[in-house]
């Protein structure tokens, strides 16, 4: 993984898509019993920007313009399909769920990053093209990654609806926590909705 460009010290955020809980269930049921399996301290998602810190202490303008960002696009028809492993480091990997389709996904993270433009400092300088993926094995042994990726050689095929973006925090030396959610999309009358607030307990279904 790259070098991060700020500290630990700083509390860094993520725009996010929460996987439904029907199907954090199925990939618990089916994942979870195989070494090296991990459910993430803020559920199953699929990262949209980020992590990032802010680059101001002024938020709300960022987050009127990433609200309008979201209502402007539309809500997604998303599908799971097929498990790959990636390589951070020697010995050190991930084994991640695809996520598709792709374009409607690349869309709306070029559409946030247009909106928050110089607002926001990414924490890591990553290469190559954005790939959507729900992680569920991180920083595993190369052995342990490749186990679990062959638990996963049978199909795994999930569809659900994305409707939300959500915004997470973590405060140093704490655990992320949901702070709004940014529905895709307009309102029946063509205006946009209001961020949903949001709290712990929206993590756990």
């Amino acid at each position: 993984m790259p070098a991060p460009v700020h500290s630990s010290s700083q509390s860094r955020y993520l725009l996010m898509i929460r996987l439904p809980r029907t199907t954090e269930v199925r990939i618990e049921d089916r994942f979870l019993p195989s070494v090296g399996a991990t459910r993430p301290p803020m559920g199953y998602h699929i990262s949209i920007v980020g992590p990032f810190y802010w680059a101001s202490d002024n938020v709300e303008p960022s987050l009127s313009r990433t609200n309008s960002a979201c209502a402007q696009a539309s809500p997604l028809a998303l599908r799971i399909r097929g498990v790959d492993v990636f390589e951070n480091a020697p010995d050190d990997c991930g084994v991640f769920l695809h996520v598709g389709p792709v374009r409607p996904l690349r869309a709306l993270r070029e559409r946030l990053l247009a909106a928050l433009g110089e607002a926001i400092t990414p924490q890591y300088h990553r290469v190559g093209p954005y790939r959507p993926h729900v992680t569920i094995g991180l920083n595993l042994p190369s052995r342990v990654g490749q186990a679990l990726l062959q638990s996963g050689k049978q199909p795994f095929r999930a569809r659900f609806a994305a409707d939300e973006v959500w915004l997470m925090e973590q405060r140093p030396q704490s655990p992320w926590r949901p702070l709004l959610a940014f529905c895709l999309g307009s309102a029946a009358n063509g205006s946009e909705r209001a961020p949903r607030r949001l709290d712990v307990e929206h993590i756990d279904g």
